[in-house]
């Protein structure tokens, strides 16, 4: 489900904080790994992120956000000089040449560097954010993607097939990150029912005419599946449930709930 194909340029509301205590931007290659895989004959990386030792003032935060920091990569890494890297076959000088590439990638780096900042260091405050604006971004990830030979609606619960490049001009790091693994790990928690929700969504798309030209059928059907979960009050629970449980962790705050 989860994509390891890379944006290549984007807007995004985070600023480049040079001046931190926790020197994160120097030690990527200690918590993030890179890997080189092969599928249909064709070489690609992957970037794990394993556990440190309480010994890095980072600690505390990959050991907690793993999954979050692995969005970080996907989403905000464009790893510009993958095809220098793919020449490289031993595992070691891969690993030091793309700390290096990491640490001049100054997309990536603009997110880390807030991150430590407003997170670990805690040298600026966090952000401020409303549940509007927390939804707005979470109901982007219930995407109807294509509709089917058979008129049928098909959709997708992903980090890389969504409907954030397409809606959002300034990209959020932080939110998405939490808004995606927030739906993901409670997507079948019986307690909220996020499945069947989706799936109630796209039962209602069938009772209306969207169209007669498909393309736009389909962006009907996506904006219908966003409204409908934006007023969806287990999808809100969800948010509030996971954020009381991350907000250590969260550089925003979040107000109007």
């Amino acid at each position: 489900m989860r994509k390891f194909i890379l944006g290549v340029s984007m807007a995004f509301s985070v600023q480049v904080f040079s001046q931190t205590n926790c020197d994160i931007q120097n030690h990527y290659g200690d918590f993030i790994k890179i890997t080189k895989k092969t599928y249909n004959g064709k070489e690609y990386f992957n970037y794990p992120v394993v556990r440190v030792d309480s010994r890095y003032c980072f600690a505390d935060y990959v050991n907690n956000n793993i999954k979050y920091i692995e969005y970080f990569i996907e989403s905000f890494f464009p790893n510009k000089k993958k095809d220098d890297l793919l020449k490289i076959d031993d595992s070691l000088t891969l690993q030091s040449a793309f700390n290096a590439v990491m640490q001049e990638d100054s997309l990536f780096n603009a997110v880390m560097l807030e991150l430590t900042a407003k997170v670990i260091d805690k040298t600026i405050p966090k952000d401020t954010i409303t549940m509007n604006t927390l939804l707005n971004i979470a109901v982007k990830y219930f995407y109807v993607w294509k509709i089917t030979e058979d008129t049928a609606y098909s959709y997708k619960l992903c980090s890389w097939f969504n409907g954030i490049r397409e809606t959002e001009p300034v990209r959020k790091p932080f939110i998405e990150a939490f808004a995606f693994f927030s739906i993901f790990t409670d997507y079948f928690n019986p307690k909220y029912n996020i499945h069947n929700e989706l799936e109630n969504a796209i039962r209602e798309l069938y009772k209306m005419n969207l169209g007669v030209d498909k393309e736009e059928r389909l962006l009907r059907a996506r904006g219908a599946v966003f409204m409908y979960m934006l007023h969806n009050q287990k999808l809100r629970d969800l948010l509030l449930y996971e954020y009381e449980n991350k907000k250590e962790y969260l550089p925003f705050v979040l107000r109007d709930i």
